[in-house]
């Protein structure tokens, strides 16, 4: 029976190889990432300071940095269209509510919406690990 390291003992040597003088930094969260973190801390054994340096550090990879970077660039720009398709369905809605009168583009823009909504719900869920 191999016998496991204590994940804390590890992270203590790591900060032994630590050169120069150690920082400390504030972070601020809601409750719900706070829990999720406490999660974290029970299935690993690490410290809350430890598992968020390995998340900002874990992959020195520039394949994987790259990676992440393009995955972002992707999010942000399908936040945009979502701004822009929110924007003309709620004109839809404006001009629905002030005439009584439903386009007939109207229906395909919201089919639109709806679907563009699931694609980026199925990008998320792509990305979570």
């Amino acid at each position: 029976m191999v016998e496991q390291e204590n994940p804390r003992r590890v992270w203590k040597s790591r900060r032994k190889r630590i050169e120069g003088k150690t920082q400390y930094v504030r972070v601020s969260m809601s409750e719900s990432e706070r829990a999720q973190l406490m999660v974290l801390e029970q299935q690993t054994g690490f410290s809350p300071s430890a598992l968020m340096v390995e998340a900002v550090f874990g992959s020195a990879d520039p394949v994987a940095v790259q990676l992440r970077r393009n995955q972002l660039a992707e999010l942000l720009a399908m936040r945009r269209l979502m701004a822009t398709i929110s924007n003309n369905v709620n004109q839809i809605a404006r001009h629905a509510n002030s005439t009584g009168e439903v386009l007939p583009e109207a229906a395909e823009t919201i089919r639109e919406a709806r679907r563009f909504g699931e694609e980026v719900l199925a990008k998320i869920e792509e990305l979570i690990p």
